[in-house]
């Protein structure tokens, strides 16, 4: 999280509190480089109480030590779930969730969401589905514009692209991570890859997957609907279910609905960024 994202970050963990099952208490830990006092602060007014204690953990040090390259098209933070197994290794299990995400189940849900064996619960990349097959072909930067199945086989490792999983909501089962993988999210950070840290995490972590429901990762914004159209019958019926009932709304693309974007729960996430607002005054 950096301070500009802090109300968006903010409102995912709120909309996650209000959706709390009775007797749950959440442990919230926000990933960050040098917050200013009064993000902190702010968070701490929203977030320290009887049903959540919030954790600010800086991870300054774990991204100078790896220090990311070819961010032309992603900024620092998209990096920052690759320090989970680093940074959180003495952990049994931890949810992870992008800032763009609107809850609307209880997030304690997630966290007993996938078997002790797997080493990552995700969704999958339903969107992503139809460039298998539409002549989509990756940009030349990336190995000489692979089509997106070579691509996913050669350079990841993904033997079947309907496996290829989203990152924007995660269960890493830490107690089954080893310290070879988790070193490896950071080394990895220096090669060019098409979707920078989820394709290191679908390399890392192909086959030790488990899928957990994809209305817990309902991508949503421009374009999806078009993307949606294209979907074999069978993966277009999963999406429009979890379109009409998701547990999670994922904002993806842009612009988001706070810089002006509209659609379904856009303004259910706007109200609370209002109401984290009103925690920096």
């Amino acid at each position: 999280m950096t301070a500009h994202s802090a109300p968006n970050a903010y409102a995912s963990i709120l909309s996650g509190l209000n959706n709390l099952l009775p007797g749950v208490k959440l442990a919230l830990y926000m990933l960050h480089e040098g917050l200013p006092d009064e993000t902190i602060t702010a968070g701490r007014r929203l977030f320290d109480g009887r049903h959540s204690q919030i954790h600010f953990v800086d991870v300054s040090e774990w991204m100078q030590a790896y220090s990311p390259t070819h961010l032309e098209t992603t900024d620092r933070k998209t990096f920052y779930r690759l320090a989970v197994p680093t940074l959180f290794a003495e952990f049994q299990r931890l949810v992870y969730l992008t800032d763009d995400i609107l809850l609307r189940a209880c997030p304690s849900l997630l966290y007993y969401s996938i078997p002790a064996t797997a080493q990552i619960g995700a969704t999958r990349d339903l969107l992503l589905i139809p460039a298998q097959t539409n002549g989509f072909r990756l940009p030349q930067a990336i190995a000489g514009a692979p089509p997106l199945i070579d691509y996913h086989r050669g350079a990841l490792g993904v033997l079947d692209s309907n496996n290829y999983f989203q990152n924007g909501v995660l269960v890493f089962n830490l107690a089954q991570i080893s310290s070879a993988q988790a070193e490896e999210c950071g080394q990895l950070c220096n090669t060019l890859f098409w979707m920078n840290d989820q394709d290191i995490l679908n390399r890392i972590f192909f086959g030790k997957v488990h899928f957990i429901h994809q209305n817990w990762n309902v991508c949503w914004g421009p374009g999806c609907v078009e993307a949606s159209e294209a979907l074999p019958a069978e993966w277009k019926k999963i999406y429009d279910e979890g379109l009409s009932n998701p547990f999670a709304v994922h904002f993806t693309g842009f612009p988001k609905p706070w810089t002006g974007w509209d659609g379904p729960y856009t303004e259910d996430f706007r109200r609370l960024i209002a109401d984290v607002m009103r925690a920096f005054q």
